[in-house]
């Protein structure tokens, strides 16, 4: 029972069977009833809260698409939104995002939606998860700190995710999770239209700044980021999870840090 309960901690809701199966030809052949019957377990898992439970099957009837056309379906839905309040509805209801049923909270962001700056983490962590509010762990406490070192605050500055939905494990997005939600990221950034992006961690940076170099080449420089019909300034951090492990890594933070308050200056 403990391992399976960890199985269930780290995302596995299905069991498979001795026999592979083409899941987009299941998909657009027999629809919601085949996906019903291919992810029946061969053993009860625990039965989640009613409410979640409804959850699960709405979103499992989304159709099973290839990794392109997931993201070509998520730019045009991020496209299609004409203010942040679309978007996020548009991204709470996509039903192609990475693992979105298993994940018990939207979490969109919080502070100032028009903020001049606005700061990307990856993801929401196991504190968020529990509590169901964005940026209450002690990585968002960490980031106050350093926004309120540059007079900023939530009432100042917006805290947003690339995934709103915390990953199974906390483990890093795949380049495939992060090319699904670059689309609503960017997005959000032409909606918004902030002067300044605080980037921490390898999937803000690499999703706003359309890169494949890891942080450690893009720290200390100043960045355009393009999205869409907006450009932005951006400046790169390690991710604030390792900034706590490691108080060795927050001097040259905190030299970004003052880059980015000199360049809000400027602006």
């Amino acid at each position: 029972m403990a391992l399976l309960d960890w199985h269930v901690e780290s995302g596995v809701d299905l069991a498979l069977d001795e026999t592979a199966h083409d899941r987009y030809a299941d998909s657009a052949r027999a629809g919601v009833a085949s996906l019903f019957r291919a992810a029946e377990p061969a053993a009860p898992l625990p039965t989640p809260p009613p409410l979640q439970a409804a959850e699960r099957l709405r979103r499992a009837a989304a159709p099973i698409v290839a990794p392109d056309e997931a993201i070509r379906a998520a730019e045009q839905a991020a496209a299609d939104a004409c203010d942040l309040d679309g978007l996020a509805a548009r991204l709470a209801d996509f039903p192609h995002a990475p693992f979105r049923d298993m994940a018990q909270h939207f979490l969109f962001g919080a502070g100032a939606a028009d903020a001049r700056v606005i700061a990307f983490d990856a993801a929401p962590g196991a504190t968020e998860e529990a509590s169901g509010e964005a940026f209450s762990g002690l990585s968002a406490k960490l980031l106050d700190n350093m926004l309120a070192a540059i007079g900023l605050d939530r009432a100042s500055a917006s805290l947003a995710y690339v995934s709103p939905w915390r990953p199974p494990g906390d483990r890093a997005l795949t380049p495939h999770e992060a090319a699904i939600f670059a689309a609503f990221a960017r997005r959000r950034v032409e909606l918004a239209r902030p002067e300044i992006l605080l980037l921490f961690g390898e999937a803000p940076a690499r999703v706003m700044l359309a890169t494949s170099e890891p942080v450690g080449k893009l720290r200390g420089k100043l960045h355009e980021a393009r999205c869409g019909a907006h450009v932005a300034r951006a400046f790169a951090f390690t991710s604030l999870e390792a900034m706590l492990k490691s108080s060795a890594l927050k001097p040259a933070a905190w030299r970004d840090l003052r880059k980015a308050a000199e360049a809000l200056q400027q602006a």
